[in-house]
């Protein structure tokens, strides 16, 4: 895609512009204030909308007055040559899209044609500015697959919002320092509810008197304590005296014995002089022998001379000792895997609970195909389903007993609150009263009326007036008007007959009217209250009875239903234990390990092959060597140890070479050997005269007799010890001195003091029982009716916690997913992106820098060519934008397929010297082949860096009512 054209409407300070693009690279240059950024944004915010009112960012709107906004013609493989125009309409402008065969669109068109991109993704990889490229020293390779990857092609940005969305609810849910969080909340509520509990507590009438008799039984405890303690003193010094008796017997006996071995005088280093002499004597006879030796084995050596078959064979077996080194190499390396292995095969049966023969020999026999972990991660499932189940069943219960609960608590309040029998009666009553009264009233009036004296002619007028207003009535069909005056003419003429017949009333009936009316007078709204009373109470009772016994019945199915699931979860966990148990597994471990039981199991069973293919290796790594050690002793007519086999076939093949040439040096060695065999049995006469005057020292005229007075002494210096060792004991029980050596009396006197010691033990026992018991007391105080409601309140609020806790768990989870799944996206984009960009940069700094790569950390560094690796924060600034500018083309290329779009560049080589200026024009013209190039920059002497470009002056751009062409 390539922008060939813009024309301006009005936006900023141009108006009335149209501008040509050329295809590969368009420099766009002029001073501060020329407008060149206001270019910039007219092509981003044609394209992908103006922007709110209250956004940062300016929408550039004309002061002139003139038409707000411009047109885009694009030019695209797809597509062809598009025209975008966007002017003034809702608030990020009307659109209208026109291709090049007539067909106009909008929007949708319009989001088609960038490929479904919008601003923030076009920017962080097609267009950018100096600012932008200030941060890839704060920058990992996270953020680095944030900025550059979320360009809607890998479905990062989904993710990340939904990563940001997830972390907004688990700060809901809680913050380590927060107080409105929901768990905050609760968490401030509990440790309330622990107060409250604690003040519950305290507040019991009784707890006092029982608490000052339990301070009374810890001042008596700590007096039979005193007893006690002075009797086990009293005790210990009694024990100590008895252990002084042994010791002082012990002490007697060792000074008679050292009395009877008396006084012995042995030469002060006599031991170590006449081990000396010895050592001395054996050296010489060693040299006497090995001379001896030596000489037998020169003259052999010297009946060997001559012998030419056995040297030849000799010289065969040093041909091979390459052959020799490796097979014993490739043994040990054979050993070193068998020793790993076997650790390996340890361990992990160690990890899956074998240490059996049977039980090993289960699990390297058992089906670890991924069709049988799945049949055991269904049956885990069930196990997990059915758990489920369960609980949610145990909630429900709860919450219906909990309704059963509240609704007779509800029907106890309206017991206590319902009216008495007697109020009951007179409301049950007052319906048929009211009736009477409403009669008697009525019987009351009438007949005072009858009383008075009416004169017919008000009657008279009367009824006509009812008969006009009931004629109007009907003449205006108002019917309500008509029946008025019926009833009027209706009452008059009643009157005229009463006033004709005056009929006789009874006085009787009348008495009786006016005592029932006397009887209830003023009451009638006290009655009517009462009614209305009876009747709510009779309702709501009716309607909680029937609410209770629904909770009743409700109850009893989910017991019934809950029983049903806890047998079928019991079934599940006993079929996954029994599959686990035939199969070798552990049953005890979690349903999560699995999985992990079986990565285990492959792996034993991978480890168990190799070892013995190991151990048949080195069986016949162990045959070859023995054969060859079988030649060479044949060779060599003797047994020679296999560490040394060719040290000495080469010593033995050194010696048949020189055979014939050393013949005059045996002969010298037979005299030096015997003149040294002279000396040393001279030297050995003197040795031996030395060893009798040191017997003679000792008192002793043999060597056995020298050792046995050594030994003799040594035994009165080991008894000497000994007896300093009682002494040290008799010193140690100086506090028992004071008694006598009375066996009998000291064991008496500590039966005493114990008998005394178990009476106060046992006063202890009786107090701390008492004590026990008004502890029990005390405790048993604070546990009222209030302080169980609190309990009852916090046990609430704690699973309430607990259930938040799990919600903010569950979304922890989800974000840590989020988490691993842009780290996969990142390994799987990134890598391509990186190659490309090592390519770039190193052409950028014209080799000075071989690569960018990610260390340990997460973070970027530059590998100079030479190896060494530095930081984004050591480079220059220059060569960190140059690294950024490296990834940004980087990944332009790799999306080219994708999204062909021009690059857009705002004066990004300020900071760049002459030659990495070079080296990255250069590049840039390499890339406008694929890519155009639209580049702003107040730099009259960087457009010169690309002869071929279309070079525009914005200075020079007027605003002109037919528009300029440039």
């Amino acid at each position: 895609m390539k922008i060939e054209r813009l024309t301006i409407y009005g936006f900023g300070r141009h108006s009335n512009v149209t501008i040509e693009l050329g295809d590969g690279v368009t420099v766009f240059y002029g001073e501060n204030e020329a407008g060149k950024t206001t270019i910039y944004q007219f092509i981003l915010q044609v394209l992908f909308g103006f922007p709110p009112k209250n956004s940062a960012l300016l929408r550039y709107e004309p002061k002139t007055g003139s038409h707000y906004g411009g047109k885009v013609v694009l030019k695209d493989k797809k597509y062809g040559v598009v025209e975008v125009e966007r002017i003034r309409g809702k608030s990020a402008g009307d659109v209208t899209v026109r291709f090049e065969d007539g067909k106009m669109g909008g929007q949708t068109e319009l989001n088609d044609l960038l490929r479904q991109y919008d601003r923030t993704a076009f920017e962080s990889v097609f267009s950018f500015s100096l600012f932008q490229l200030q941060g890839l020293e704060q920058m990992d390779s996270d953020e680095l697959s944030r900025t550059l990857l979320s360009s809607g092609t890998t479905g990062i940005d989904l993710l990340l919002q939904l990563e940001k969305r997830l972390e907004k609810e688990k700060a809901e849910l809680f913050k380590k320092s927060g107080k409105n969080p929901q768990m905050n909340v609760l968490l401030k509520e509990l440790r309330e509810l622990e107060e409250t509990l604690k003040i519950q507590r305290a507040k019991v009438d009784e707890y006092e008197p029982a608490l000052n008799r339990v301070e009374e039984l810890e001042r008596q405890l700590s007096a039979e304590r005193n007893t006690v303690q002075s009797c086990q003193v009293e005790s210990k010094k009694l024990e100590s005296a008895l252990l002084r008796i042994p010791i002082i017997v012990n002490r007697n006996r060792l000074l008679s014995e050292i009395e009877e071995l008396g006084q012995n005088e042995f030469p002060v280093n006599g031991i170590r002089d006449q081990e000396m002499l010895e050592s001395k004597k054996h050296e010489a006879e060693a040299v006497h022998a090995r001379a001896s030796f030596q000489l037998q084995n020169v003259k052999d050596e010297l009946e060997k001379e001559g012998q030419k078959d056995r040297e030849v064979a000799v010289e065969a077996l040093l041909a091979k000792e390459s052959d020799w080194h490796v097979l014993q190499q490739e043994l040990v390396s054979t050993k070193s895997d068998i020793a790993r292995l076997t650790t390996e095969r340890h361990r992990l049966l160690s990890l899956l609970g074998a240490s059996e023969s049977p039980a090993v020999e289960v699990l390297l026999q058992l089906d670890s195909s991924f069709t049988q972990e799945q049949l055991l991660q269904q049956l885990a499932d069930r196990v997990q389903q059915t758990e489920r189940a369960v609980q949610s069943s145990q909630l429900e219960v709860q919450r219906v007993k909990e309704m059963e609960r509240r609704t007779a608590q509800q029907l106890e309040r309206l017991s206590a609150e319902a009216p008495s029998p007697d109020e009951q009666a007179q409301a049950a009553k007052w319906p048929s009263v009211r009736a009477r009264l409403s009669e008697a009233k009525a019987y009351v009036s009438f007949a005072k009326k009858e009383q008075q004296s009416t004169s017919k002619t008000v009657i008279w007028i009367l009824l006509a007036a009812a008969i006009v207003v009931a004629g109007y009535g009907v003449l205006q069909k108002q019917w309500i008007i008509a029946l008025l005056g019926v009833i009027i003419a209706a009452i008059s003429g009643y009157g005229l007959m009463q006033k004709q017949q005056r009929p006789s009333q009874s006085d009787e009936r009348m008495k009786e009217m006016s005592a029932l009316v006397k009887a209830y007078e003023g009451k009638e709204e006290a009655y009517e209250e009462l009614c209305k009373k009876t009747d709510d109470f009779i309702r709501k009772a009716e309607q909680l009875t029937m609410a209770a016994n629904g909770y009743e019945m409700d109850i009893d199915s989910l017991q019934n239903k809950l029983a049903v699931q806890v047998q079928e979860e019991t079934n599940a966990r006993r079929q996954l234990a029994e599959e686990l148990l035939e199969c070798g597994l552990p049953a005890s471990g979690g349903i999560e390990v699995i999985p992990e039981l079986f990565r285990l199991v492959r792996q034993l069973q991978e480890t168990n092959r190799f070892l013995i293919e190991r151990l048949n290796n080195q069986q016949e790594k162990d045959k070859k060597i023995q054969q060859h050690l079988e030649s060479s002793r044949a060779v060599l007519g003797r047994e020679v140890p296999e560490a040394d086999l060719y040290t000495l076939i080469r010593q033995e093949a050194r010696k048949l070479r020189d055979a014939s040439l050393s013949a005059e040096t045996y002969e010298r060695q037979v005299k030096e050997l015997s003149r040294t065999m002279e000396e040393k049995m001279l030297e050995l006469q003197a040795y031996r005269q030395q060893e009798q005057q040191l017997f003679e020292r000792a008192g002793v005229h043999d060597k056995q007799s020298f050792y046995d007075a050594y030994d003799r002494w040594q035994h009165i210096q080991t008894l000497q010890l000994s007896l300093d060792g009682l002494n040290d004991q008799l010193k140690t029980l100086h506090h028992a001195e004071g008694f006598d050596d009375d066996e009998g009396w000291i064991e008496q006197q500590l039966v005493l003091s114990e008998e005394r010691l178990a009476t106060a033990e046992h006063v202890i026992s009786e107090l701390t029982d008492e004590r026990a018991g008004l502890l029990h007391k005390t405790e048993a105080l604070l546990s009222d009716d209030a302080h169980l409601h609190t309990q009852q309140l916090y046990e609430n609020k704690k699973a309430e916690f607990n259930a938040l806790a799990f919600s903010w768990l569950s979304r922890q989870v989800a974000a840590d997913a989020i988490r691993q799944t842009m780290g996969e996206l990142k390994d799987k984009k990134l890598p391509a992106v990186l190659t490309r960009a090592n390519n770039l940069f190193a052409q950028l700094t014209a080799g000075q820098y071989a690569q960018l790569e990610i260390n340990m950390d997460g973070k970027f560094q530059a590998i100079r060519k030479d190896g060494q690796p530095f930081e984004i924060a050591e480079l220059s600034q220059a060569t960190k934008e140059q690294a950024y500018l490296a990834l940004r083309l980087a990944l332009a290329s790799e999306l080219a397929d994708q999204a062909p779009f021009p690059v857009i560049m705002d004066d990004p080589f300020v900071h760049f010297d002459a030659k990495r200026l070079s080296q990255m024009t250069q590049l840039i013209s390499e890339l406008s082949s694929k890519h155009q190039f639209i580049v702003f920059t107040c730099h009259e002497t960087l457009a010169p860096h690309w002869p071929k470009a279309k070079t525009i002056n914005v200075s020079e751009i007027g605003n002109s009512p037919e528009g300029v062409a440039l």
